[in-house]
Order: structure tokens, then C-alpha cells, then sequence
């Protein structure tokens, strides 16, 4: 009898094994995830923010020329 054959695990096992690991750190990091999002959720909110309503680009004005303007061509009869 080989110990280091029955020591040894062999390849499906360590891909099971590994399998395993992934999927419970997988459900720990769901959990973590959602335990954080819940407590962003139940906080106040800041009060220096801004509320949702004011966007980012609040109070610009828009520009009153298009960035490209159409060049005037005129046509030629003789063509």
C-alpha cells in the first residue's frame, strides 16, 4: 500500500473541495453586501447633500448655438 497515494487527494476532489469554498464565500459576501446596503438605507441623510431632485448640472444655461453650425452653400445654376 502507497501512503502517499491514500494521503494524497486526488483531482476531482480538490476541484469539489475548491467548489465548495468558492460557494461559501460567495454566500458570505451576499450577506455582507446586503447587510451594508440595509444599513446605508436606515441612516439619515447627510445634511450637507444635495436632495435627488437637484441634478448635477442644475442651474447651467444651455448654449444658444450649436456646437457645429451649418456652412451656407449656395448653389451654382451654371453647374
Amino acid at each position: 500500500m502507497h501512503f502517499c497515494r491514500v494521503a494524497a487527494l486526488t483531482e476531482p476532489e480538490v476541484c469539489y473541495l475548491l467548489d465548495g469554498i468558492l460557494f461559501f464565500y460567495g454566500i458570505i459576501l451576499t450577506v455582507l453586501y446586503f447587510r451594508i446596503r440595509r444599513q446605508q438605507m436606515s441612516r439619515p441623510p447627510i445634511k450637507g447633500k444635495k436632495p435627488a431632485e437637484e441634478g448635477v448640472y442644475t442651474g447651467l444655461a444651455s448654449h444658444t448655438q450649436d456646437t457645429y453650425e451649418t456652412v451656407g452653400m449656395k448653389k451654382n445654376p451654371n453647374m
